[in-house]
């Protein structure tokens, strides 16, 4: 009997952990996206007031990704769904930050925010199967994990914006405007 519960204590650890990871991630990768707008709106060559209309178009496909991810994460449960939707997540947070003309964000953004919705789906969804197992309120914890995550990002964010002595962009060796 020891045992058993020794092993659940260490099992229901363990899943808190890796929510607060997966909340922790989620927020960082929103962040990052955010820390970059300055940097997009350059290189893309947009006015400041665009972005809003293209974070519009990240909403647009998270609540897409969220709507097809629902009936997965039931029949094969969040555990399951939430490691695949946090790869999909990771890489899909790229294309935005390369831009070379509006066209690039305003087709990678929706494509980001379908990745990222099954992720805020399925991170919730095993928040919920935590609070339960704990069997006392735990999901502001985790919630506060997302803003964490957030800060994270926004001090990276302006530690690279800061440690040159140019404004940064993002340099590739076919940008013929770097030099």
């Amino acid at each position: 009997m020891f045992v058993t519960v020794v092993g659940m204590d260490r099992s229901l650890r363990s899943t808190r952990v890796a929510t607060f990871a997966y909340f922790v991630l989620c927020g960082t990768l929103m962040g990052t996206w955010v820390a970059h707008i300055p940097a997009v709106e350059e290189r893309a060559g947009i006015s400041h007031s665009t972005p809003g209309s293209l974070l519009v178009l990240l909403g647009l496909g998270a609540f897409t990704g969220m709507q097809v991810t629902g009936r997965p994460a039931d029949r094969l449960g969040a555990r399951v769904v939430l490691p695949v939707a946090d790869v999909r997540s990771s890489t899909a947070v790229v294309p935005p930050g390369l831009p070379r003309n509006p066209r690039i964000p305003a087709g990678a953004l929706p494509a980001s925010g379908f990745c990222n919705g099954p992720l805020d789906v399925s991170m919730n969804a095993h928040a919920v199967h935590a609070e339960k197992a704990y069997d006392r309120p735990v999901m502001s914890a985790f919630h506060a994990m997302f803003s964490a995550g957030g800060v994270i990002a926004s001090l990276v964010g302006a530690g690279a914006a800061n440690a040159g002595p140019s404004r940064p962009r993002a340099w590739a060796p076919w940008d013929w405007r770097a030099s």
